[in-house]
């Protein structure tokens, strides 16, 4: 097997660490198939076979290839493929509103649409050719084929149209410097070893599926149990898959814990998982210190906070041998530079409360200009704001809330998550969500969305809910008007879509 460097910060290349003492190891553990095991050597050189074939598809280095796929082996190895050829992967939510989708097909540039049998018919009316990726043991796979010299750090190795907040995506694209850099220090800072074997939960769309838990487990030596994936029926017999494939260490967000917390009972499951699972991070969103206790007690693991953006990456995380600081997502890897800064921009002292601007070497090359087609850097100082509010005590971050969520309610600023975090201590209360609503007097009224428990009467819930606001807020921030929804709206990668939220809590406010 040729040995090559890709990435000069790395101790080893891909190659050397699927080799020797590697190469027989598990890599992805198919709980889907049988219980089918791709070693570390295989995957490699399966993935190797894979680049010769899109190679032969006129696949050269800077070109993009746009993936409409689920979850499988196949898309892991694709992913990998393209490291070696030097070209970018688009991937695609399936599960995106076609508009999305077609705005995606529309600008990224793609020189190939590679899908499944499944998801071809999303990609009707587009010109682009198109690609159904073989199944695993289609001969390719088995293809000898020798990577190609010059694959450079710094070329773009994905490009990923993230939801935001603007009328359409945002096209976010990253070197293969910092995808693996950054992987290799957070692997660093948590002590990710070869024992640890993940549970793949997330969309490999995003960065939470293809980053940290496909190439962070990968360079780290670790394996990951491919599932069926998140869903109700999957949430109800959570516990099982974990249990056949001997997961122990776990990638989930705060809706993911939440949804375990309130529809799985599996007392046994839990059990097994306070004497078997070692690792257990969270990410993504912000994460309710109620939700993490709660979490925590139910299932005897510590909960390791990250935060990062689809921009920066991963930026600061909990570690498993530092203390806990209550609302902590941690400090920040190294070579990351935190600075929290009032409306003026101004930097403030530590434990003032403003936003959190992030400068890291790890920065996204840019926001991908549909016009020029190529990635335009975010600031020239190589600062983001990240449009998160939070406080810096000690080194530790902490997160108090979403700038485009504050509220202003007769000029005072209203943090909707310090909100949400009181609600949530009420008995009553399964899911909270907090949002301001346009109000003549007051500018913006506060509206809190409640999800009762299961059982609960919410009329009378309602009347004590009122009655314990009364006691925890000041006048200015309590909720004006309480509202009960089964379900939230969320977003594919599991955030509550505090849009619609709004606009149908306007309307029911009104009535």
């Amino acid at each position: 097997m040729i040995s090559y460097r890709i990435v000069n910060e790395l101790p080893a290349s891909l190659s050397e660490i699927a080799g020797g003492k590697n190469a027989g190891r598990p890599f992805l553990v198919l709980s889907d198939r049988g219980g089918r095991t791709l070693s570390f050597g295989e995957f490699y050189a399966r993935s190797l076979g894979l680049a010769g074939r899109l190679e032969s598809l006129w696949i050269r280095r800077g070109d993009r290839l746009l993936a409409v796929l689920p979850n499988s082996a196949e898309y892991a190895l694709l992913f990998f493929a393209c490291l070696h050829l030097g070209a970018a992967v688009v991937p695609v939510n399936p599960a995106l509103h076609p508009r999305d989708i077609r705005f995606i097909l529309e600008n990224a540039a793609a020189k190939l649409l590679v899908h499944a049998p499944e998801t071809s018919g999303l990609l009707d009316g587009s010109s682009i050719p198109r690609w159904n990726l073989p199944l695993l043991d289609d001969p390719l796979y088995g293809e000898s084929w020798t990577p190609r010299p010059g694959v450079s750090r710094d070329g773009i190795l994905t490009i990923v149209f993230t939801s935001g907040t603007t009328a359409f995506p945002k096209a976010v694209a990253h070197k293969v410097g910092s995808l693996l850099g950054n992987a290799r220090l957070f692997n660093q800072a948590v002590g990710l070893a070869p024992e640890d074997r993940f549970l793949q939960l997330f969309s490999m769309a995003y960065s939470g599926g293809f980053f940290n838990l496909l190439i962070s487990p990968f360079l780290a030596g670790a394996s990951v149990v491919m599932s069926p994936g998140y869903g109700p029926r999957a949430l109800l017999d959570f516990w099982t898959v974990p249990r056949a494939h001997g997961v122990n260490a776990l990638w989930l967000t705060p809706t993911v814990a939440a949804a375990l917390l309130m529809a799985n009972r599996d007392e046994a499951g839990r059990a097994w998982c306070r004497e078997n699972v070692r690792k257990a991070f969270i990410g993504t969103a912000p994460l309710h210190a109620k939700l993490k206790r709660d979490f925590e007690a139910a299932h005897g693991i510590r909960l390791l906070e990250s935060y990062g953006l689809s921009e920066t990456l991963l930026v600061c995380t909990e570690t498993p041998g530092a203390g806990s600081a209550g609302g902590s997502v941690g400090c920040a890897l190294p070579g990351v530079e935190l600075s929290v800064r009032d409306e003026a921009g101004r930097e403030l002292p530590q434990g003032g409360e403003g936003e959190i601007f992030i400068k890291t070497p790890h920065m996204m090359a840019g926001y991908l200009d549909f016009q020029k087609n190529a990635p335009v850097p975010a600031d020239d100082a190589g600062w983001l704001a990240s449009g998160d509010i939070g406080r810096l005590d000690s080194g530790r971050l902490s997160i108090t809330g979403r700038k485009k969520d504050l509220i202003i309610r007769a000029g005072l600023c209203v943090s909707p998550m310090a909100v949400e975090s009181v609600l949530l201590e009420h008995p009553a209360v399964a899911q909270a969500a907090v949002v301001g609503v346009e109000n003549a007097l007051s500018g913006e009224e506060i509206v809190a969305v409640i999800k009762p428990k299961a059982g609960v009467d919410w009329a009378r819930a309602k009347a004590d809910l009122e009655s314990f606001c009364k006691t925890r807020f000041a006048a200015g921030s309590r909720p004006a008007v309480l509202l009960a929804r089964e379900e939230f709206p969320v977003g594919s990668t599991g955030k509550v879509l505090k849009k619609e939220l709004r606009a149908w809590a306007a309307a029911e406010a009104s009535r």
